[in-house]
């Protein structure tokens, strides 16, 4: 999972970035060119995919890219929207705000795609969001992670930081104890993590000893590790993201931190870090909103799937599995919007590709996947009400799943919803 779904407060030789702009045709993969839709909005369903294929976030974005890819494959090859194959447009906006703004506002005025999915890092979700409610097209992510204010046209796939930590802290309580530290990346999600996890730790009766943030591009963790481990914690939870995660771990390590009576939960467990960090991480349990491990015949059909299409012998990143599962949510919105079975279009008015009715069936719509039955958005909210697990992190390349914890619901009321 990518835990980077916030505003970012700075970074860190963030200039003019280069775009690259990859043209898609809804086989799947392919490389030809995708046509305009028409001015009216009719024609194929076109769907814009921001995420960064460059810079320090690149292999994450790289993996929703995957994942969307074959999500959007199974629907075409299921006959696709409206009759007709869906197509899509994917950019690059290599974690930078301002591209992701600038590509948002042109997949829309120029491509006149009906919907837009994608991103990483939480301040170029936020960026694309406010274009997508401008410009009232739904907009998709497959990122962990909240924001204090949601917004209208905005929808997120991954688990909220309540539905990750509500299982996960009293476990770790009772386990390690309830010394707790906190370490994160300096940017409004690892902080708006932190006052979950303080929240959480009070009502187990713990206490927070030490509580750190680094700006993305840390090099030398070495004098942020020296205060924590003054602080005797008996649990570190860490959203370090990026390749800063690998930095911290591996360093933690080194300097005597991270020892296996230390509780550690957090970024750094995702398997996006699992092929850098296993020695590190191995036997520890993480919880998920999806694991490869998953025993399910159509997760383990997009498992082989992703595995031979892009040739990848690692752990898959959660990312992938929400971005596959969460654009076939969004495409079965879609079909309703077009006047499907219980759709609200109908007849000549009927349109698949018009983005407020897309986005009303959205927030009203339950899907049943793998994630869950009955899976749907909390309206006032718009966190995805879908189940959690409990993944085993072995030696190989799967997440066992070691407990199913079921739908652990987060109905937390946050303004700009409605």
């Amino acid at each position: 999972m990518a835990h980077t779904m916030a505003h970012t407060r700075s970074r860190a030789g963030t200039g003019v970035l280069t775009t690259a702009v990859v043209l898609l045709a809804l086989s799947g993969c392919g490389g030809s060119a995708v046509s305009d839709a028409q001015d009216d909005g009719k024609g194929p369903l076109k769907i814009g995919v921001i995420v960064p294929l460059t810079g320090p976030v690149s292999s994450t974005g790289k993996a929703l890219r995957n994942g969307f890819e074959l999500g959007v494959k199974k629907v075409n090859a299921a006959g696709g929207v409206g009759g007709e194959r869906v197509q899509y447009v994917v950019v690059d906006d290599a974690g930078d705000p301002a591209t992701s703004t600038q590509l948002a506002r042109r997949l829309i005025q120029q491509d006149r795609v009906s919907m837009l999915f994608g991103t990483i890092t939480g301040d170029t979700a936020e960026a694309v969001a406010k274009v997508a409610g401008d410009a009232k097209v739904p907009f998709g992510t497959a990122i962990l992670g909240d924001v204090e204010r949601c917004h209208p046209y905005g929808w997120g796939f991954g688990e909220s930081t309540r539905q990750l930590l509500t299982p996960t802290m009293p476990k770790l309580i009772e386990k390690y104890g309830t010394k707790v530290a906190i370490v994160g990346s300096d940017y409004n999600y690892p902080r708006f993590y932190a006052g979950v996890v303080k929240e959480l730790v009070k009502r187990e009766g713990g206490s927070v000893v030490a509580e750190e943030y680094s700006p993305i591009g840390q090099t030398d963790w070495q004098p942020v590790i020296k205060r924590l481990k003054a602080a005797k914690p008996q649990v570190l939870m860490s959203m370090v993201v990026g390749a800063d995660a690998v930095a911290f771990s591996q360093q933690a390590k080194q300097f005597g931190l991270l020892t296996p009576e230390l509780g550690y939960e957090g970024a750094p467990l995702d398997s996006d870090y699992h092929p850098a960090l296993s020695a590190l991480v191995n036997g520890r349990t993480h919880t998920v909103r999806w694991a490869d491990g998953l025993d399910d015949p159509e997760s383990r059909t997009f498992v082989a799937d992703y595995r031979a299409a892009y040739k990848f012998n690692a752990p898959l990143p959660e990312v992938a599995g929400n971005a596959y599962f969460g654009i076939q949510f969004f495409l079965a919105a879609a079909k309703k919007a077009g006047g499907g079975a219980g759709g609200s279009g109908s007849g000549a008015n009927a349109n698949s590709a018009d983005g407020k009715a897309i986005n009303t069936e959205i927030s009203r719509l339950t899907f049943d996947s793998p994630l869950g039955k009955g899976t749907r958005f909390d309206p006032a909210n718009h966190v995805f009400q879908a189940d959690m697990l409990e993944a085993v992190i072995k030696p190989g390349r799967e997440y066992e799943v070691g407990r199913k914890l079921g739908r652990i619901l987060d109905t937390t009321p946050k303004p700009g919803c409605s």
